[in-house]
């Protein structure tokens, strides 16, 4: 009886940790994405001049190929650029909303994550 009651006990753990890992990959995975966006909208080589101002849609291109690399697919109309000034002086704010779809041991949901760096 022991022994039974000891494989249900691993096997509830077992299940808890694979369920933990397949739903905290997809939150780190947004968490990355936001830490992206953040240095995306910091513009930094181009306030010290080492490389060209990017258009809007360069910007939005690159956010979502960081997006592929988390495994987070995102179209165009996903991604929201918000520019405010020129050059050295400007800012750019970058915001990203997508839903991604659980599914855990047949139970499945939608998960809405919004990653966007921070106003400046």
């Amino acid at each position: 009886m022991k022994r039974v009651l000891w494989v249900a006990i691993v096997g509830l753990i077992g299940a808890a940790v694979v369920a933990g890992y397949q739903i905290g990959s997809v939150y780190l995975a947004n968490i990355e994405l936001q830490s992206d966006l953040k240095d995306l909208s910091s513009l930094t080589g181009t306030r010290i001049g080492l490389v060209d101002p990017r258009s809007t849609d360069q910007i939005r291109e690159q956010v979502i190929e960081h997006a592929a690399q988390y495994g987070i697919h995102l179209g165009p109309e996903q991604v929201n650029v918000e520019r405010d000034g020129e050059g050295k002086d400007g800012t750019i704010s970058l915001s990203a909303a997508y839903d991604t779809n659980m599914n855990v041991f047949g139970l499945r949901w939608t998960i809405h994550f919004t990653a966007a760096s921070p106003r400046s």
